[in-house]
């Protein structure tokens, strides 16, 4: 967002490092406040650049848990997006982000995919999520400590922006946050999976996997059929070979469609010598009477198939469901409420 303004100016390299530490650092609330530049310069800069690459359309927060979800509209379109604070317990503070309006993906469970694809972000309009939330956080003294790419949108399919959101997330002259602390989830495009790979991404990989088996994951996710399990899997474990991580499986339980014992022995069969963890999470209403939640005696005792078997398995915390905002529920479709 900068890049024309910089251009025209030629400022000096100094100016530059300035201008990013104030701005991805510092939580300002306009340029006004960039004192070590002079007023002249940051009038040019408050006349060339716009301060926010996206506009707050409203704001909730859950009742239950510190979480906060933001909805905002792009300044150009009016088009609307997503975001969501979870504050976690022990410290940490993690923005999900979404990298599209909308998702092509189409997974029978999730609310943004029954929106379709409406249109990919850019990489400011993606941190400017991050952005929002460091600057509720700051008066508090805390700070963003983790952002996954798990809201809206399919982030394989919009990589180049996502990546150089990563960029700016990751540089140590602007947000300065640690590789590890950067999640991308993605439902297994395997052909840009490897391109992340080669771009030598060296955060975290989850992969919203949600079945143990080629059969029932291309019945609730169409990519599947495409990009078979199979396919999917030498992928990972080319990745693995490659970077020595481990991989993160999503598995959303829902009752009566893949929480069984037997699914339990088929996902550790899958895993079974991988470099795997698996998060368990317990499915979020998405307002289709046919998908409910599994029980919770059945969360555990998948969760402990799992563990006897040898794979490493956690159960998610729900967070934000009261606000819509929870794994999978994220679809614009609140503004006119009042919560």
């Amino acid at each position: 967002m900068f890049d024309q303004f910089l251009a025209a100016e030629k400022l000096p390299g100094f100016r530059v490092k300035q201008l990013w530490k104030f701005y991805y650092q510092q939580n300002p609330k306009s340029f006004t406040e960039l004192s070590t530049w002079s007023l002249d310069l940051r009038n040019k800069l408050s006349d060339s650049v716009r301060f926010s690459a996206l506009d707050l359309k409203q704001e909730f927060r859950s009742k239950n848990s510190g979480t906060i979800k933001a909805l905002f509209s792009r300044p150009n379109d009016g088009k609307l997006i997503e975001a969501v604070l979870m504050q976690h317990s022990d410290g940490r503070n993690t923005v999900c982000v979404s990298c599209m309006i909308g998702c092509p993906v189409g997974c029978v469970f999730c609310a943004t995919g029954r929106m379709g694809f409406i249109a990919n972000l850019t990489a400011d309009e993606i941190v400017e999520q991050v952005l929002y939330f460091a600057r509720i956080l700051a008066p508090l003294g805390r700070k963003v400590t983790n952002v996954v790419f798990m809201g809206m949108g399919e982030p394989l399919l919009n990589l180049g922006p996502v990546l150089a959101a990563v960029e700016i997330m990751t540089n140590p002259e602007k947000m300065a946050l640690s590789d590890r602390r950067i999640a991308i989830s993605t439902s297994g495009y395997i052909k840009q999976l490897y391109e992340l790979t080669a771009a030598g991404f060296k955060g975290r990989i989850a992969i919203s996997l949600h079945a143990p088996n080629q059969e029932l994951r291309a019945k609730i996710m169409p990519v599947a059929k495409t990009y078979p399990l199979n396919e999917l899997m030498e992928a990972l474990d080319d990745y693995v070979a490659k970077t020595n991580k481990r991989v993160f499986y999503e598995y959303l339980l829902i009752d009566n469609l893949n929480d069984s014992l037997d699914h339990a022995n088929q996902l550790a069969d899958l895993l079974y010598g991988r470099l795997a963890h698996v998060n368990l999470i317990p499915f979020n209403s998405i307002g289709d009477p046919e998908l409910k939640k599994s029980r919770r005696e059945t969360i555990v005792r998948f969760q402990d198939e799992l563990l006897k078997r040898g794979i490493s398995a956690t159960i998610r915390v729900t967070m934000g469901s009261d606000i819509a905002g929870a794994c999978g529920q994220l679809a614009t479709k609140v503004i006119n409420e009042t919560k």
